[in-house]
């Protein structure tokens, strides 16, 4: 396989890899650091119930991946990427960056 190609793969998992939000554990946990800062998203987050806290989870963590859904539809129509040095292809598969990483975040196998 090409170099591209691996590269285009390897910058589209880093970015599944990176989907993770830790605003969302802490919101699901009911527990933001605890600094004076926080204070009252704690007080907030300790009014609601598990399951509250479950959901609004669930809405922190499609928020930012629906940002990097964005950020990546911005780039494969107004930039060319360069990621470790290489410059990555453009839909070598036929799809966007952004339908890459939401199939890779489904569990989608890549393309033969």
């Amino acid at each position: 396989m090409n170099k591209k190609l691996e590269k285009y793969k390897e910058f589209i998992d880093e970015v599944v890899s990176l989907k993770g939000a830790a605003t969302s554990k802490w919101v699901a946990r009911g527990l933001y650091p605890e600094t004076k800062e926080n204070e009252y998203r704690n007080e907030v987050l300790s009014s609601l119930s598990a399951a509250q806290r479950e959901e609004i989870a669930k809405i922190v963590q499609e928020a930012k991946e629906s940002g990097m859904h964005d950020l990546l539809a911005f780039l494969n129509q107004e930039c060319s990427v360069t990621y470790q040095g290489t410059e990555l292809p453009y839909e070598p598969f036929g799809t966007e960056l952004n339908y890459d990483f939401v199939a890779r975040s489904e569990g989608d196998k890549w393309p033969q």
